[in-house]
């Protein structure tokens, strides 16, 4: 179906009066981060313990990254790498210093814990840390050591379960006391110089070194019972908070918003707003946890839990006005996209982990940076508004899970399998209309730096994920497997499909059956071309299905490629690696490989491709979404690869642009012109189209209209780079749309 949608997109400008409270002189640009008000955190050698690979990191070290400064910190031995280090306690007159930390005795419950990780906050906890004294006797007690970081702070935290006497010292400063000792080794801002106000209750954390703002913790009426309550579907809470500084000098506030009972955990998202609802582009980092074991016994930091953590610069004499916004399920009438840290702690191995979910009904697609579980990075994926197969099966909850996949997969020539190591991860947008994380990486020795940034979008039909991959050659490669990219992983592909199809926009090119085999190709080097390439596994063999679950079919279109590999420029080809799952349970494994003729890559070689990622029900009545136009679709096409071509070629978009700069077709991505302008016209569309404008001066005073209805529910983001905003809004495809932003008069 092919559709005519028209962008207009005139002047942006201010509000004549800003339903905002600040200093007179203090642009919005002075509240928000800089470029380096961010942390990191990642393994330097990689993984302590990957899943099936031998290689294992001399080193345990992982790396903390906070402003301008950097803490590489042995988490083995328990100690720093640089600036001195003590960390002892006293009991019973004798001193013991630590030693390092007692071995694990399940995998599921790794000492190195990671509690919360993202943009402005990282906390890390080493569980069951062990002491001696001169003589090397060994101290019975329990103790823990907690590192966090903050962009301008970095702090320890000692902690036992007995009365000693706690010791610790890190570059130059000392600090000491009984039962929990704190030592704040780098803090250059105080957050008790920017007040902190509002409506829920506040309270400044010393430890943590931040304001807690208790949400409410009030339970939800749910009357029909359902996983996530029907009622609230579109339910937004909002509370205000306000922020000031009646000093002469700039301060910032770190903010902690908390929340434990009562919350749809597995999708929402929170965001700080204009009194008036206008979003603010301030972010707010989402970490959360729902994970607990009790048959293991009560945990430190196990779920369920929410922590939203902000980082505002406050000017000097300046107050302003804030909405602590929380959106759920819908927003704006589509279900909303949210992608969060997902702390492990209560479920096992405790290591970093991903969850994006459309709308709040289950994870919708998971990413373990690290690979350490399953040995791959995309793990659980479920279709979007599925019903179980059962008598008493009622919407708004999990689905079928039909995951696996991953990003580089190498296998050196003699079959060794090479992990990655030194993996980041930056959370640039965690929705509602789009996310946006990047996760950049490099082989064990340095041979290839990688890089995949992945977005899922706000939607009614179906699960889409868009994946762009960048890898760069450093050093000469030779395999005797490599994927750029996989669709099922080697020891994670859940869906048990018997079909493979391939084709372009234009229609079907070839569909097979994979031979049921173990560790071996089905097919190499097959060329993927025209415009809109895809793949399709479908053909599920529901027997091997666990019993009441619905099934789903999967798909990858290939929106664009480059690449350059062996010093020539290179097409797509896909391979199809076929494992078994015990004896009889095969599974075929599709992936993005080097064509034929080439047997290594060199310095300068690059793989630059844009994916998407899409997943549909493999039953027509288990849909149980809003979107017609898939309904129908599924009814006669179900679990065939036609969804996966219709996807391919009625998102294939082709905008025409009259003011402003293209970015990217699909999401479509405008930047505005000089005069902050943006207007084009659009053919195709299916769905609910992301539509992102770039480099907004300013981030309030725009007016955005869909055939003269004003548009009410859009994202703000801001590029710390660009030190420039961005509007995200998602727009139903329909004929002959006409969308317009402009100036409010």
């Amino acid at each position: 179906m092919t559709l005519r949608t028209t962008f207009a997109f005139p002047l942006f400008a201010l509000l004549a009066v800003p339903a905002v409270t600040m200093a007179a002189d203090t642009p919005p640009a002075g509240w928000m981060p800089r470029t380096d008000d961010g942390v990191q955190l990642s393994w330097v050698e990689g993984a302590p313990k990957v899943l099936s690979s031998s290689l294992r990191p001399k080193n345990e070290t992982l790396c903390f990254e906070y402003g301008g400064g950097k803490l590489l910190f042995d988490t083995r031995n328990v100690r720093p790498l640089t600036g001195g280090w003590d960390c002892a306690l006293v009991s019973a007159g004798r001193r013991y210093t630590c030693t390092g930390h007692a071995a694990p005795k399940d995998d599921f419950f790794q000492p190195v814990r990671f509690v919360e990780c993202g943009r402005f906050f990282q906390r890390v906890i080493i569980e069951d840390l062990t002491f001696a004294d001169a003589e090397g006797r060994e101290w019975g007690g329990h103790a823990r050591l907690e590192i966090t970081t903050w962009p301008d702070r970095l702090a320890f935290r000692l902690e036992c379960d007995g009365g000693e006497t706690l010791e610790l010292r890190h570059g130059g400063k000392t600090s000491t006391g009984s039962k929990s000792v704190l030592l704040e080794a780098v803090s250059t801002a105080a957050p008790s110089t920017a007040v902190v106000e509002s409506e829920l209750p506040v309270e400044l954390d010393a430890a943590l070194g931040c304001h807690r703002l208790a949400l409410p913790e009030q339970p939800w009426t749910n009357a029909s019972r359902t996983y996530y309550p029907e009622e609230h579907l579109d339910r937004v809470d909002r509370q205000r908070v306000t922020l000031r500084n009646d000093t002469d000098k700039p301060t910032v506030a770190r903010l902690m918003f908390t929340q434990q009972k009562h919350l749809t955990i597995t999708g929402f998202l929170p965001m700080l707003c204009d009194p008036d609802g206008t979003p603010t582009g301030l972010p707010v980092q989402l970490s959360k946890n729902w994970h607990q074991r009790p048959e293991k016994g009560a945990l430190p930091h196990e779920g369920p839990w929410f922590h939203g953590f902000a980082y505002v610069r406050v000017p000097p004499k300046s107050k302003r006005d804030f909405v602590f916004q929380m959106v759920h399920a819908r927003y704006g009438g589509v279900c909303a996209a949210s992608h969060a840290q997902l702390s492990l702690i209560g479920w096992g191995h405790n290591q970093f982990w991903d969850q994006a979910a459309v709308g709040s009904f289950g994870e919708s697609i998971c990413f373990e940076p690290g690979r350490v579980q399953r040995r791959c990075f995309i793990t659980d994926v479920r279709p979007l508004m599925t019903l179980p197969h059962e008598p008493a099966a009622k919407p708004w909850g999990w689905a079928e899970n039909c995951g696996g996949g991953d990003f580089l997969m190498w296998m050196d020539p003699s079959g060794r399998y090479q992990p990655m190591k030194a993996t980041r991860t930056n959370y640039h947008a965690h929705g509602p209309c789009l996310t946006n994380v990047s996760y950049s990486e490099e082989t064990s020795g340095g041979e290839i730096a990688a890089q995949a940034d992945v977005s899922v979008p706000a939607a009614n039909d179906h699960l889409r994920t868009f994946i762009r991959l960048r890898y760069d050659v450093r050093q000469p490669v030779k395999w005797k497997r490599l994927a750029f990219f996989q669709l099922g992983a080697d020891f994670y592909n859940t869906v048990p499909a018997r079909r493979v199809a391939i084709g372009d926009a234009t229609g079907l090119r070839e569909e097979w059956e994979p031979r049921r085999a173990k560790d071996e190709y089905d097919r190499t080097a097959l060329p993927l071309t025209g415009a809109g390439a895809w793949i399709s596994v479908h053909g599920v063999e529901r027997a091997l299905l666990t019993k009441g679950h619905a099934a789903a079919s999967r798909g990858l279109i290939l929106r664009s490629w480059r690449a350059v590999l062996g010093g020539k420029p290179a097409a797509p080809h896909l391979s199809s690696f076929c494992t078994e799952w015990g004896k009889g349970n095969h599974r075929t494994s599709l992936e993005l490989a080097p064509p034929p003729g080439i047997d290594a890559l060199q310095p300068g070689d690059f793989v630059e491709a844009d994916l998407e990622l899409v997943v549909f029900p493999a039953d027509a009545a288990a849909y149980y979404g809003p979107d017609a136009a898939l309904r129908e679709t599924l009814s006669h096409d179900a679990d065939t690869w036609r969804p996966v071509q219709r996807e391919a070629a009625g998102n294939a978009l082709n905008p025409e642009v009259k003011h402003g700069t293209l970015v990217k077709p699909y999401p479509l991505v405008i930047a505005v012109d000089d005069e902050q302008r943006a207007q084009l016209s659009l053919t195709g569309g299916i769905g609910h189209i992301p539509v992102t404008f770039t480099g907004l001066t300013q981030p309030r005073g725009q007016r955005l209209r869909v055939n003269g209805k004003a548009i009410e529910h859009w994202q703000t983001d801001w590029d710390t780079a660009t030190q420039r905003w961005q509007i995200t809004c998602n727009v139903s495809a329909s004929p002959n749309d006409r969308i317009e932003i402009e100036p409010l008069k």
